[in-house]
C-alpha cells in the first residue's frame, strides 16, 4: 500500500513564465487544474492544452506536465493534486 499525498495549490505565473517541466509522478497519482484567469498552457506529455478563465481539466499526474503563461498578463491557476508516494525507510505509524 502506498501512503497518498493530497495538495492544494494557487499559483500566479507572470506574463510569458515557463518555469520548465515536472517529473512525473509514481503511478496512481492525479491533478485536477482549475484556470482563474489569464491564459494558462497545460502540457501533458506531448499534448499542449490552452486554458482560459473558468476552464478545468483532469488528467493522470504519472507524465511529465508543464505549466506556462503565453499570455501578456499574469495567469492564475489552482492544483488539486492526488500524488502517490512510494513507502520509504523512514517511521512508520504505531499499530494499536
Amino acid at each position: 500500500m502506498h501512503p497518498l499525498d493530497f495538495e492544494w495549490i494557487r499559483t500566479t505565473l507572470p506574463p510569458g513564465a515557463d518555469p520548465g517541466p515536472f517529473p512525473a509522478y509514481a503511478p496512481g497519482s492525479h491533478e485536477f487544474v482549475l484556470a482563474q484567469s489569464g491564459t494558462l498552457r497545460l502540457t501533458i506529455g506531448p499534448e499542449d492544452f490552452t486554458l482560459h478563465a473558468g476552464d478545468s481539466v483532469y488528467f493522470p499526474a504519472d507524465t511529465t506536465h508543464r505549466y506556462a503563461n503565453p499570455g501578456a498578463v499574469p495567469c492564475v491557476y489552482y492544483v488539486a493534486a492526488l500524488i502517490m508516494r512510494p513507502r520509504g525507510n523512514g517511521p512508520r505509524p504505531l499499530a494499536g
